[in-house]
């Protein structure tokens, strides 16, 4: 269906008389984007009402020679009792004014008199209601748009994870709670916050995101909380915080782990009162938004490490939201890649392998991770066919000569100076330090990067960090 075919509007004109029915078709064949049908009863006016779906009735009040017959009257109830709201017209005579009252009050959206018919008079009033059904589509798509960008179909994948992700935002989105949402770096955390407010009741406010390890603790507290003029050296106007921009919408506190401890206890407050007070301000302020929180660390051991308050996880975590990392969804990926590729515009062609080397990849990035290769895949590779070596060009591993490159690796190990101490020791300190970098300080991600147990990598990460000699032998 072309694009000129998808925005016509179907009228249905509904007349007894042929001849009245003619001149409406002359009349509507001076507006373009019309496709008209006719009926000639009641019974075939509710048909084609059920079956054609029409956007627009032109409906007669009498649909029979005699002048007591007010059978559109009845069509007209019987549709919106049916639920079914579409515009109708009504076409009546001067005289029928009772008429017309009632069929207002039943839901018509307007009248014209057939003593009087002419297309000035018709068209203005079916052009009104062709504009106003062209508003409501474009609405309808702007919703559908915001719903595949910020909604649950954001979202991208079919496995069980995803689905009982996207179950557990649905039943929290309409709380009023706080939230925690838990998941590995490039998970998808802010995303989840962002269907948690598109699909709450909150919708049409402000949704905001402050980044906790942005910035310092001072600025991020007057970030957080606005300050009056002449509040700190600089401060030359009154700025609101995002307490205050949030109003009734949503506040997104990422990477909260990073919040320092003394900006924690003022949080707390906030969240305990729902006041806040902007610096240099004598006045409290409602909190009136739901503050969301999201982190990648591990909160219950930053609090048994006295870098996070108890009191204030319990707050924060009310309610609580695990995104799975990318390693446990791996079914996904091809959903996802096609997701990526049409956001850049492209269609993304690899060969078997190359999909099955992409399905045995950790993904310690996890989607972000598997974003980014596909748009340097849509930069680089083009419209060419991309297989397993463009995969490990264009993500910086080259595993084809991976056998050669482990050996390569053990004899520089081997030739390491003797005053080093255990060489194995050395390379473990590497290969520990390398994985939870390069996973953002994510010691869960780091395990499976390394493929070991988590509590196996803590152990190893503790004897390293204490500087214990331990066994040569690798646990």
């Amino acid at each position: 269906m072309g694009e000129e075919e998808e925005h016509n509007v179907k009228v249905l004109i509904v007349d007894d008389q042929r001849s009245a029915r003619r001149v409406l078709q002359r009349m509507l064949a001076e507006m373009p984007g019309l496709v008209v049908e006719e009926a000639a009863s009641a019974e075939e006016a509710l048909k084609a009402c059920e079956g054609l779906r029409p956007d627009l009735v032109l409906l007669d009040i009498r649909l029979a020679d005699d002048p007591r017959d007010r059978a559109g009257l009845d069509v007209l109830r019987r549709l919106r009792a049916s639920g079914n709201g579409v515009p109708v017209v009504m076409v009546t005579s001067l005289t029928e004014v009772t008429e017309i009252r009632e069929a207002m009050r039943c839901g018509a959206q307007d009248y014209v008199f057939k003593d009087e018919l002419a297309p000035e008079m018709l068209l203005p009033v079916v052009q009104s209601i062709k504009e106003r059904l062209s508003m409501r589509s474009e609405i309808v798509q702007l919703r559908e748009r915001v719903d595949r960008t910020w909604g649950l179909s954001a979202i991208v994948g079919s496995s069980q994870s995803i689905e009982r992700l996207r179950k557990t935002i649905s039943r929290l989105a309409a709380a009023d709670a706080a939230v925690l949402i838990r998941g590995e770096t490039g998970t998808g955390k802010e995303l989840v916050a962002r269907a948690l407010h598109h699909m709450s009741p909150r919708a049409t406010e402000p949704f905001l995101a402050v980044n906790c390890s942005a910035l310092p603790g001072t600025l991020i507290e007057s970030l957080l909380f606005g300050h009056q003029k002449g509040a700190f050296t600089g401060a030359d106007r009154r700025v609101r915080g995002q307490f205050e921009l949030a109003g009734s919408g949503t506040l997104l506190l990422d990477e909260i782990a990073e919040m320092p401890g003394e900006l924690q206890a003022k949080l707390l407050r906030v969240l305990e009162d729902r006041k806040f007070r902007p610096l240099g301000s004598e006045i409290e302020l409602p909190l009136r938004a739901r503050v969301l929180a999201a982190t990648h660390v591990d909160l219950e051991e930053r609090i048994r490490e006295g870098k996070f308050r108890r009191d204030l996880y319990y707050r924060l975590s009310v309610l609580s939201i695990q995104v799975p990392p990318l390693s446990e969804r791996t079914e996904d990926i091809p959903e996802l890649l096609m997701s990526f590729a049409a956001d850049r515009g492209v269609q993304l062609q690899l060969t078997e392998e190359a999909i099955l080397w992409l399905l045995r990849r950790p993904w310690p990035g996890n989607v972000r991770e598997l974003r980014n290769l596909v748009e340097r895949i849509a930069l680089l590779a083009g419209t060419d066919r991309v297989s397993v070596p463009d995969l490990e060009e264009l993500s910086g591993s080259h595993g084809q000569n991976t056998s050669s490159e482990v050996d390569r690796l053990a004899r520089a190990l081997l030739a390491l100076p003797d005053d080093l101490g255990s060489r194995l020791r050395v390379m473990e300190r590497a290969v520990l330090q390398h994985a939870v970098e390069t996973c953002g300080g994510n010691k869960s991600a780091a395990a499976r990067l390394i493929g070991i147990d988590r509590k196996a990598l803590e152990r190893r990460w503790e004897r390293m960090n204490d500087g214990a000699s331990g066994s040569d032998e690798l646990d």
